[in-house]
Parts: structure tokens; sequence; C-alpha cells
């Protein structure tokens, strides 16, 4: 009697299913947890600013109309068109690659970027004053971090539907641009380190849930 197609059909939809769901819930898990890292720590410290943080104040500050305060503010405003450029530069490889399978994904990731940016507002809840050096307030979690890592993170999401070299560049480019942006926002006194640090486990954290909301598990990768 010939086998029936069905019965090998039928266990690989349902292992496939299994993994989807460990998949989401792992995402989903670590999203959690990086969230509630960022909450507890801002609970915790209240106004008080770490040590760490008075001491790169004290000793790394860049007085403005110095070469390093040029720099940085140089830094600071190229972060977020690089960020953007690898965000539009990964879309449109998407939409060569896949067209009208990637069509139906890029909105999910359009709806991931803005997920990320939200956490933007959180400082509204902390209302964390910045160093004295600047008076800024309302700076826990950073602001321009934010927007700078939810741009990044959104194009390493959809750089899975694509090539290693692809993932590879956008990672690495994000990773260097990120910590070029937050090295200037903590030497030109508008951030502490901690801002910055919350901004990355914030904007990561609600990145990872909207992940395992919006079910985008790369599904095309392509090898090399």
């Amino acid at each position: 009697m010939p086998e029936d197609p069905l019965a090998r059909t039928v266990p690989f939809m349902t292992d496939h299913s299994t993994s989807m769901r460990t998949w989401r819930l792992r995402a989903a898990a670590a999203g959690g947890l990086c969230l509630a890292a960022m909450v507890i720590a801002g609970i915790a410290l209240g106004d008080r600013v770490p040590p760490l943080d008075t001491w790169i104040v004290g000793h790394l500050y860049s007085r403005p109309e110095t070469a390093p305060a040029t720099v940085a503010t140089v830094i600071s405003g190229a972060g977020t068109i690089v960020g953007l450029v690898l965000l539009l530069a990964a879309a449109a490889a998407l939409l060569r690659r896949w067209r009208a399978g990637s069509a139906r994904l890029l909105p999910r990731h359009g709806v991931l970027l803005v997920a990320c940016l939200a956490t933007v507002a959180l400082q509204a809840a902390f209302r964390r004053p910045g160093p004295p050096v600047t008076s800024q307030d309302w700076t826990y979690p950073s602001g321009h971090v934010t927007v700078l890592a939810a741009l990044a993170f959104t194009a390493f999401v959809i750089s899975l539907e694509l090539t290693a070299a692809w993932r590879a560049t956008v990672l690495a480019a994000s990773v260097t641009t990120l910590a070029a942006v937050s090295a200037s926002r903590v030497t030109l006194g508008e951030h502490y380190l901690v801002d910055v640090v919350a901004a990355l486990f914030a904007t990561v954290g609600a990145g990872l849930l909207a992940v395992a909301a919006l079910n985008l598990r790369p599904r095309h990768r392509v090898p090399g």
C-alpha cells in the first residue's frame, strides 16, 4: 500500500507550529526582561546619579565651542541619518528580492518601528533630570539614542530576510553608529550614561515584544 503523503505532512506542520510558538515566546520573554530591567533601574535610581556618571561628567564633558564638542555634535546629528539610510536600504533590498511577498511584510516592519519609537514616551513617566552642565529635563531614556536604536533594530529585523552579507553589514553599522552616538550624547552633557543604556534596553525590549506579536520570524532567509 503506498504511503499517504498526508502522514508525512502533518508531523512536519506540527513541528513547525511548535517551533514558531517557542520562538515567539522566547522573543517575548527576552523583550519583557529588557523592558523590566529598564523600568526597575529607573525606579531604583529616582533622581540619584550613579558614581560612574558623576565621574564622566567631571572628567569627560566636552565644553561648547571646543573641538571635541564640535565632533560630538556632528556625530550626534549624523547618527540618525545613518540609521535612516540603513533602514531604507534594507527595505529596498527586501522589495527587490521578494517583491509581492515582501510588500506584505513591510507594513509589519512599519508597526515594529513605531513600537520601538514609542518607548521615548517613557521620559514622561520618569521625568528624570539630566546632567547639570546642560540642565536637560526628562532624559531617561535618551531620545536621540531611542530614535537611532529604533531605526537600527528595524533595519536589522528586515535584514534577517536577506543575505548573510546584508545581516553582517547592518549589524556592524548599527552597533558602530549606536556606540558613537551614545558616546557623543554623554560627552556633550546631554545625557548620563545610564540614559543611553536605558534607551537601548527599552527599544530592544519593545522591539522584541513587537517581533513576537507581529510574527516577524525570518521566512525567506537567503544564504551567502
